[in-house]
């Protein structure tokens, strides 16, 4: 059994910047995920930052009255008073920002914001900061474990002590123990869309732990998805040229979605053309049109959520209503709620929050496993016995199939959001398929279907909870 200090669960920017905080407080650190690298989250927004205002308070303000009621107006001043941190630590990483005439970062606008605020590099804002933030992984020679699907936490007595893991290379569950975890896997958007885009994992570890998330009802959508397909287009295209046109060709507001509005790109300046070339190639890709001649039809999508396991300002998950902390349970980015969000998001603020959150649960579960010792040997061996179990129940011949589980979970799913069925059902469906989903490949290694089976298992343990 491998012992780490700290176990951060996770491959997008959230894992790797918590992970490279939690190396940099002298924890021992593994990252542990699925994919066979880095994962890319779908740009959406570059990041909200502060620059050029004379403090943050508009910015918070803004923030605050999107919110609404759910806001938590202590988190949102934190979150967005580091803006202007997490923005400089990435150029000072090697960060590729859009510059103005000046050769400061450039800003641009977009709806929500009250002056121009979001930075970034275009249409590639996400895939660079992941790349910056894996090169700081890899300068400092943290431990990777990939083509790992994580399957259950060990708790003692609301302490974590430790996991397990699927290794798809051998077949074989392995199981890890540890002083801090640090949730910080992707979404639970596959709900909606496709398995792979999302299926929540670490959120689903937690509530299979006993631990009880929040605000999984709140699905934010984002107005701006090309027709038929998962693609968002990025809010900063409305900064740049593009405009966002009801049926009749009136520009409208894309917070007050239009169920038939479309993207108008062909009168961007070519200037401007240059930091959305790989959006202009992927559309074409996808749908044959061509963005120079062609308006390009859009229809709203669950890209992102923001719900997740309730934390603190420090990154702790909470427990009995924020009262306790699941000891040495850490979580951020998607996997995390950290109230800052409702069920409309303000553009820029994803991907901040995200920096933020794994910077923070990062430093202080690497400084919080220093002050404590490995524990709980007996009970990580009892998770591994269950967690055998669990994979060898899904093998056999009766019951339903992956590809009929996926749709039936995601056709509540969608009914849900769109209030044409209950919470209720939604929970009977996903329970019927978590108790009858089978695969029939018997094979332990790189086995797709197991992989798509034990997603489907997490997504069902999401949607049982996800009743307000």
């Amino acid at each position: 059994m491998e012992s780490w200090d700290v176990v951060v669960v996770g491959a997008g920017p959230a894992a790797l910047r918590a992970a490279i905080a939690s190396h940099d407080t002298g924890a021992r650190t593994l990252i542990l995920f699925q994919s066979p690298g880095p994962v890319v989250p779908p740009s959406t927004a570059g990041v909200a930052v502060s620059l050029g205002e004379t403090s943050p308070e508009a910015h918070i303000a803004d923030t605050i009255a999107l919110s609404g009621d759910s806001a938590n107006k202590e988190a949102i001043r934190r979150i967005c008073s580091s803006s202007m941190k997490a923005a400089a630590e990435l150029e000072q990483w090697g960060m590729i920002l859009r510059r103005d005439e000046s050769g400061l970062p450039h800003l641009s606008s977009a709806p929500g914001h009250s002056a121009p605020r979001l930075t970034g590099a275009g249409d590639s804002t996400n895939r660079y900061v992941t790349q910056i933030l894996d090169e700081q992984v890899l300068k400092r020679s943290i431990q990777r474990r990939q083509s790992h699907i994580p399957l259950s936490l060990s708790m003692d007595n609301g302490q974590v002590r430790g996991l397990t893991s699927y290794d798809l290379m051998d077949g074989e569950i392995k199981p890890y123990q540890c002083k801090s975890v640090i949730l910080a896997c992707e979404g639970y958007q596959g709900l909606w869309s496709t398995l792979s885009s999302g299926s929540g994992t670490a959120i689903a570890m937690a509530i299979r732990a006993g631990i009880e998330p929040a605000a999984l009802d709140r699905v934010p959508r984002h107005p701006m998805v090309i027709r038929g397909t998962n693609i968002p287009l990025p809010f900063e295209i409305l900064s740049a040229g593009g405009r966002y046109r009801a049926e009749n060709g009136e520009d409208v507001d894309p917070m007050t979605f239009q169920e038939d509005a479309v993207a108008d790109l062909r009168f961007m300046p070519s200037e401007e053309k240059t930091w959305f070339g790989t959006l202009t190639r992927t559309i074409s890709d996808a749908t044959g049109l061509d963005t120079a001649v062609d308006v390009v039809p859009l229809t709203q999508g669950v890209i992102q959520t923001t719900g997740g396991l309730p934390i603190d300002k420090f990154g702790r998950v909470t427990i009995e209503s924020g009262k306790m902390w699941a000891t040495g349970v850490f979580a951020a980015g998607p996997s995390a709620s950290t109230g800052i969000h409702s069920d409309v998001v303000l553009p820029g603020n994803v991907l901040l929050d995200t920096l933020t959150s794994g910077e923070t649960s990062g430093h202080e579960a690497g400084t919080w496993s220093q002050k404590c010792e490995f524990g709980g040997t007996g009970l990580i061996l009892e998770s591994l016995e269950t967690s055998k179990t669990r994979v060898e129940n899904l093998i056999g011949q009766s019951g339903i199939s992956v590809g009929s589980a996926e749709m039936q979970i995601k056709k509540q799913a969608s009914s849900f959001l769109a209030g044409a069925a209950t919470a209720q059902s939604l929970v009977d469906t996903a329970e019927k398929v978590s108790d009858s989903v089978r695969i029939t490949t018997q094979s332990r290694v790189m086995n797709q279907e197991l992989v798509a089976a034990l997603r489907i298992l997490d997504l069902g343990t999401i949607a049982t909870s996800i009743i307000p």
